[in-house]
């Protein structure tokens, strides 16, 4: 009989843990931004787009937590350091998802290094399924990715996860999702910035993102996004100084209900 709930949990997930199955995306900046983040250079890459640390000058520390629809068993935690080499940028990162019965742990090193005007990534995962009573199950799945400054103002993106697509289990011949990520970034002026992008998983049909980022003061950020194919709202503040990220999002899924997430970051060297 315990291996009941369990089933009944299992035939949930593709409902309740879209975007997780081995996706790993985690930030409040992102998040708040639709998740349209193939464009962005920042240290959250480490998490969407490892093209995107190609131009890091810095050595970062960075965390986040997010608590889906009030229910800990989707909770994720996650944490990255990324520093600047001699030639391009090194980052580490370890995120779990789930609880007790079922959760997915992934350990991450990706490099990057940017040359003219493109910027190239490279990230190795290490990804472990485990289920209550019916063990653990480990994969390793391969992200491959980069960035371009079209113009001052344009900024191109594009990666793919799983590009070695991983098989998870031999019983139907099930895999971690491979999914393709395109997108295109405006930076209209110095306080308000615009992201668009395309997601393609190879088995289900695409969703376009959208996201906004604007400075309403100094040091004080407002953004939203939206997400089609299960229509999604994002909102989300951010506070950024020298050293120092606050960050703040709020999800809005029709069906699902409220989603929060908070993430820190602080700039060790820069």
């Amino acid at each position: 009989m315990k291996l009941l709930p369990i089933i009944f949990f299992l035939a949930c997930l593709p409902l309740l843990t879209y975007g997780q199955n081995g996706i790993n995306e985690l930030g409040a900046r992102p998040v708040a931004m639709g998740n349209a983040y193939s464009t962005i250079n920042d240290q959250w890459g480490l998490f969407y787009n490892p093209g995107g640390l190609g131009r890091n000058k810095k050595t970062v520390a960075f965390s986040a937590f997010t608590n889906r629809y009030g229910i800990s068993g989707l909770n994720s935690l996650g944490a990255g350091f990324i520093t600047n080499l001699p030639i391009g940028t090194l980052g580490i990162s370890a995120f779990k998802f789930g609880d007790d019965l079922y959760s997915e742990q992934i350990a991450s090193l990706a490099y990057a290094n940017s040359f003219g005007i493109a910027s190239l990534g490279f990230r190795a995962n290490y990804l472990q399924y485990n289920i209550e009573g019916l063990g653990t199950q480990g994969i390793v799945t391969l992200d491959f990715g980069g960035t371009a400054t079209l113009t001052e103002q344009i900024r191109f993106g594009a990666y793919i996860r799983n590009i070695n697509q991983a098989q998870i289990s031999t019983i139907n011949d099930e895999r971690a999702p491979t999914i393709l990520y395109a997108g295109l970034g405006y930076q209209a002026n110095e306080r308000l910035n615009l992201t668009t992008e395309v997601e393609k998983d190879i088995d289900f049909d695409a969703r376009f993102k959208a996201g906004l980022e604007y400075k309403f003061l100094e040091k004080f950020f407002a953004r939203t996004g939206v997400s089609t194919n299960e229509f999604t709202n994002y909102f989300g503040l951010g506070f950024i100084s020298q050293k120092l990220a606050i960050d703040y999002a709020l999800t809005w899924d029709n069906t699902l209900g409220f989603s929060h997430q908070a993430a820190l970051s602080y700039t060790i060297k820069e």
